[in-house]
């Protein structure tokens, strides 16, 4: 088998606060990293000179607020099949092996795949699914200030993967240091309000872009009149239904965390007459219920939406099964309902391997059960007994005891398997 490359980009402003962390991690791409390239937007000379003595292909542009623009420039400038789109606090872990396998063309292959949505687990946040992994000849990033992943030909859909966690995943340090996330926020609001005053007489996308980017920045500052304001702008402005549809969908979140639950309901109506999709205008329908304190319906809502997959949204985002099991675990305890609470916990473990987040939690849901009943369920439930035993070993009891209880199930696994 061929062995595919890849190149890992960067487009780096001035608030990377541990480029060093980033480039280490990226030995876990193993022989399938070909080049790491950077490109820097106003880009301190420190850190684009830490990246070139890190052997990084580096290059600076005006932080014109183009992202899309700086994110294809690096993906020509890296000439490998592949591109890994990073920002500068992310870690990666990967098996280079099993990655490989699905990067590679294979024999026969009818379609191949164009992207792969890859788990991007934030510091703060429940896991998620980006498109962050790409084939340069079939797709290229449009969107000026919010850039998206389109197909080159046009009228064709993407067509990407989903790997597991095991295969590849993205991990993100932000969060854990307040002052620097408010000069970022700061930074991205200026960046924001640049763009805005050049594109004020010509309206159109790239200015909705700026808007709802600027009204991003001015919420998590907490001025949340001022992203009202330009979320309002937004969506009444002449632009392509996607771009409306963003607007809608964000100002939707702005209005359920203001309690203004009326006007809420009549943008997801709005939404659901459009083209978006019609599972994430249901996410958003159960925010809308779980805020008004009717967590059952809220319940029904989410529960419905385990069977649909990826929920996306209108500037190309997804909710991924993870934050949707999570969701439906949340409501399921509030409405006391702790069997449907404890189902979404073990597959949260099982499937999507966080047992490290929801470990305890699982154990506090499983109650005075026996650990042997534990293992029982964590084996029916496909988990993988390395992992799954050595993360509830580390937790209090009746931690170790599950551990030991579904390490003893290994050689009952091994027999049934070398049976098959």
């Amino acid at each position: 088998m061929e062995t595919p490359s890849l190149a890992c980009c960067l487009v780096l402003g001035d608030d990377a606060r541990d480029l060093h962390g980033c480039l280490a991690s990226l030995s876990a791409l193993g022989d399938l990293l070909a080049a790491t390239v950077v490109v820097g937007v106003g880009a301190s000379t420190r850190t684009l000179d830490f990246a070139r003595r890190a052997g990084a292909k580096v290059v600076s542009r005006p932080d014109d607020g183009d992202l899309a623009a700086a994110r294809n420039e690096a993906a020509e400038l890296a000439g490998t099949p592949w591109v890994f789109v990073l920002d500068g606090d992310d870690r990666v872990s990967a098996d280079p092996a099993m990655l490989g396998k699905l990067l590679v063309a294979q024999p026969g292959e009818v379609v191949r795949p164009d992207a792969l949505q890859i788990e991007v687990q934030g510091a703060d946040t429940p896991a998620s699914r980006e498109i962050r992994l790409y084939r340069t000849e079939a797709c290229h990033y449009v969107g000026g200030i919010r850039p998206r992943l389109v197909a080159r030909e046009a009228g064709r859909t993407l067509r990407p993967l989903n790997p597991g966690a095991d295969v590849v995943r993205v991990s993100c340090a932000h969060g854990d240091d307040p002052a620097g996330e408010r000069a970022r926020l700061q930074r991205r609001e200026a960046r924001a309000t640049r763009i805005i005053e050049v594109l004020d007489a010509e309206g159109g996308d790239e200015l909705v872009s700026a808007l709802v980017e600027r009204a991003r920045a001015r919420r998590g500052l907490g001025d949340g009149n001022g992203a009202l304001a330009d979320l309002n702008r937004a969506r009444s402005l002449p632009c392509g239904d996607r771009y409306r549809d963003t607007a809608r969908e964000e100002l939707v979140g702005l209005l359920i965390e203001h309690r203004h639950f009326t006007g809420a309901r009549t943008l997801i109506s709005q939404l659901r007459s459009g083209e978006a999709d019609a599972g994430y205008s249901d996410w958003l329908e159960a925010q809308v219920s779980a805020a008004e304190g009717q967590a059952s319906e809220a319940l029904r809502i989410v529960d419905r939406l385990r069977d649909r997959g990826l929920l996306t949204r209108a500037d190309g985002g997804v909710v991924a099964p993870p934050e949707i099991l999570n969701e439906t675990m949340i409501l399921a305890a509030r409405v006391h309902d702790y069997d449907k609470a404890f189902e979404c916990c073990l597959e949260l473990v099982s499937r999507h391997g966080q047992v490290r987040r929801y470990g305890r939690l699982l154990l506090k849901l499983w109650g005075a059960r026996s650990p042997e009943s534990l293992a029982t369920r964590l084996v029916e439930a496909g988990a993988p007994i390395d992992p799954v035993a050595a993360a509830l070993r580390s937790l209090p009891d009746p931690g170790p005891a599950a551990a030991d209880a579904l390490e003893a199930r290994r050689p009952e696994l091994t027999q049934v398997a070398a049976s098959l």
